[in-house]
């Protein structure tokens, strides 16, 4: 099963397009995957969260991925251990 960090990304067009889309650098958005757990920084999922809106994609993303970008818990979206 795809985890929600993926989802996301994968959705959204990937790293460089979100990139772009935020303006956040291109090296951090892909440090979000590369992190172990991959998580998106709960200061920077607003950003990603508009970006979602502005691109129409917002709703595309499954239920938890819409939850875990509305979330500033770092523990949404994430399987139980």
């Amino acid at each position: 099963m795809q985890n929600v960090i993926e989802h996301i990304f994968e959705k959204l067009g990937g790293p460089t397009k979100i990139a772009t889309g935020t303006g956040f650098a291109v090296q951090t958005v892909h440090d979000w995957l590369r992190k172990a757990p991959a998580e998106i920084p709960p200061w920077r999922r607003p950003a990603v969260l508009d970006f979602a809106r502005r691109e129409r994609i917002f709703d595309e993303l499954s239920e938890d991925a819409r939850a875990y970008l509305t979330s500033a818990d770092r523990t949404v979206g994430r399987a139980a251990a």
